[in-house]
């Protein structure tokens, strides 16, 4: 059973009674008539404020703050001590807080639940098995598969990591530790409880730490008068939560650590030995104003309340979510850093020292497609400082929209007036503007953006694609050298030299009324080394007729050996007669004189059970994973050596509730 059908499930079993209706309705008007008094306090406290505010930080041109200024440590909050910009703007009190939900009318909304693909018990199933029979040295496998990631030292989580020596996947919600001479699960971590559920999502390894990042949920079951159960598990809150496991032995991995943010996972980092996590948490009036504030629990230094004082409230802000950064070093028991401010992320872009977040603006409800808000932190080992805001004229593709390059933050976007229109806008260390360029291919909408050192790549589309190269060599004064217009697009850019770039998409054609639809896929290589003449160099028509795959909007599917020139991703390919339908991992052999040259194709039927997700390589063995999978075959032919079968849960797994089991 996928998600999907599971959230439908369990909705199903959701039926409020008339009494917790009744006592929510009288919940909300308690509050209701407790804010009308605090609010004629506000607005006598608000008149005093008003002019040290309006010399202050009320008013701010494209909200940018200075990051110079001098921060100062508060006091230690239960064994936390944070570190506050006191020039940025925050809430006054918790009825100032109070007050500014009070006045949204989407101040509603948290849901029963966002995702039931749910872990089931901290349990550690060892089962170290004998030695396989592929064997190769340590010494030969010291070349193994990274994660593509966009920046250098910047890792990313997925859901698959090696070490070179073992495999550590999720699939099912299970975190397996699979040897991979052998194909051996070690060990598995899962959760089965009465009260909560861990969906565990994805995964950083680093050195001999483990961390598994996801969803928590807890939740209660409720009976009616005759004790019979009509409620099942309906969800109170939810938190990101990071488990760190020690796996010195794989065969008995130790929770070492567990941190927790109130609200949805929404994006994290891992920079060294530091991990940092984005949560978001809905403002729902029906859990009571009480519990609005953001909770961070750590299991070494306790649980935190966020304090309405705390929280960075810039005035425009229209998300009403509270969006928490947290940092904290795998390695040592200092306390959780952490930053919490009144916004939602859309796309996170992180260097090596600092951390973007946007956020697209709602007006009276409805998006407004020409404003994002950028927010910039910065990251001193576990230390997270909000230093600025700055805004922008229309919404970003995804996170390879935003770059880092000396200084200045490089950003693409697409907004909407009659028409479409595409920019490019340089920022200072402060998101002060410096430059743009406007009106990039007028009526399409930017479908791949990569910046690599100072050349800036943008892919438009709406019938043919034109890929402009733009020279960024002075941040005042970019300069749209060279553009190239080819049938198709490209959704995702890939680097493959200083002077070629990989581009990954579709080719198009006419849909019958006048506009086009995606056909096969296509991937192109493209030499850059005139800026003002980019070539197609060659490309690749992937399927027959129409196929699709995760690389398009998920970078991470990305299968790379660079001293072998391959590349790889999963294809889903679908042809006219649905008896040819087949899921495919297909890999390409990169020639610069002779072109895409066709290596290899696992393939198999369409089936979600063997559906291969992931790619991956240790030595001179190739590894596809899938739900329920993994294979090994010899990197130079593809011939199959191994394979694992992992078990099939049974669906009533996801609905059962049991006690908390020991390590088994």
């Amino acid at each position: 059973m996928n998600n999907k059908e599971n959230y439908k499930k369990a909705l199903d079993q959701i039926h409020a009674s008339e009494e917790l209706k009744e006592k929510t309705i009288k919940k909300i008007q308690m509050n209701r008539n407790k804010k009308k008094i605090v609010y004629l306090k506000y607005l006598s406290a608000c008149a005093v404020c008003l002019l040290v505010i309006a010399s202050g930080f009320l008013h701010y041109d494209k909200s940018n703050i200075s990051p110079n200024n001098n921060n100062i440590q508060v006091p230690t909050i239960q064994t936390q001590t944070v570190a506050l910009n006191k020039d940025l703007p925050r809430f006054s009190s918790m009825e100032e807080l109070e007050s500014v939900l009070e006045e949204n009318v989407y101040f509603a909304t948290n849901g029963i639940m966002n995702d039931l693909g749910a872990l089931e018990s901290v349990t550690t199933d060892s089962a170290v098995k004998a030695e396989g029979t592929n064997k190769e040295t340590q010494a030969n496998r010291t070349d193994y598969s990274k994660t593509n990631t966009q920046v250098e030292n910047v890792d990313e989580a997925d859901i698959v990591k090696t070490d070179g020596e073992y495999i550590y996947y999720i699939t099912n919600n299970i975190a397996y530790i699979v040897k991979a001479d052998g194909l051996d699960i070690v060990s598995k971590i899962y959760i089965k409880n009465e009260k909560e559920r861990f969906a565990v999502q994805e995964l950083y390894i680093n050195a001999n730490k483990l961390i598994l990042i996801g969803n928590y949920y807890s939740y209660e079951t409720r009976t009616n008068e005759t004790g019979e159960l009509y409620i099942d598990r309906i969800y109170t809150s939810t938190s990101t939560q990071a488990l760190v496991f020690d796996v010195t032995d794989k065969a008995n991995p130790q929770e070492v650590r567990t941190v927790r943010l109130d609200g949805n996972y929404t994006n994290s980092r891992m920079i060294g030995n530091n991990i940092y996590l984005i949560s978001s948490k809905y403002c729902d009036r029906y859990m009571g104003i009480e519990n609005l504030l953001p909770v961070i629990t750590d299991s070494i230094t306790g649980e935190r309340t966020i304090q309405a004082t705390e929280i960075v409230y810039f005035k425009d802000t229209t998300s009403y979510q509270f969006m928490t950064v947290a940092g904290f070093d795998i390695n040592n028991e200092n306390a959780v850093c952490s930053e919490t401010f009144f916004g939602a992320s859309n796309n996170i872009y992180a260097s090596e020292n600092n951390l973007y977040i946007t956020q697209i603006v709602y007006e009276d409800g409805w998006y407004n497609g020409n404003k994002n808000v950028i927010y910039k932190f910065k990251l001193d080992e576990t230390q997270i400082e909000l230093l600025c805001k700055g805004e922008v004229k229309g919404y970003l593709n995804d996170q390879f929209s935003m770059d880092e390059y000396e200084g200045n933050l490089r950003i693409a976007t697409t907004a909407y007036d009659e028409e479409s229109t595409n920019q490019l806008f340089i920022l200072d260390e402060n998101l002060q503007e410096i430059s743009r360029i406007e009106n990039l291919a007028r009526g399409e909408k930017i479908y791949s953006v990569r910046f690599i050192g100072k050349t800036g790549y943008i892919v438009t589309f709406k019938q043919i694609d034109p890929l402009f190269v733009i020279d960024l060599s002075d941040p005042r004064n970019p300069i749209v050298k060279g553009e190239l217009k080819i049938p198709g697009y490209s959704s995702y850019l890939h680097p493959y030299d200083e002077t070629h770039i990989i581009g990954i998409g579709y080719n198009t054609k006419d849909n019958g009324h006048g506009g086009v639809t995606n056909a096969n896929m296509k991937m192109s290589m493209f030499d850059v080394s005139d800026l003002e003449n980019p070539v197609e160099l060659f490309y690749v028509d992937i399927g027959e007729t129409y196929a699709y795959s995760e690389i398009i909007y998920n970078h991470k599917a990305l299968f790379e050996h660079k001293e072998k020139d391959l590349i790889g991703f999963p294809v889903t390919v679908r042809d006219y007669n649905a008896s040819r339908d087949r899921n495919t991992f297909q890999i390409f052999h990169i020639d610069l004189e002779n072109g895409f040259q066709r290596y290899g194709e696992i393939s198999q039927k369409i089936d979600y059970r063997t559906n291969i997700n992931r790619a991956i390589y240790i030595g001179n063995t190739l590894y596809t994973l899938g739900t329920y999978q993994i294979k090994a075959y010899t990197l130079d032919t593809l011939e199959e050596l191994d394979a694992l079968e992992f078990e099939q849960l049974e669906d009533e797994i996801y609905y059962q509730t049991e006690s908390v089991k020991t390590i088994e």
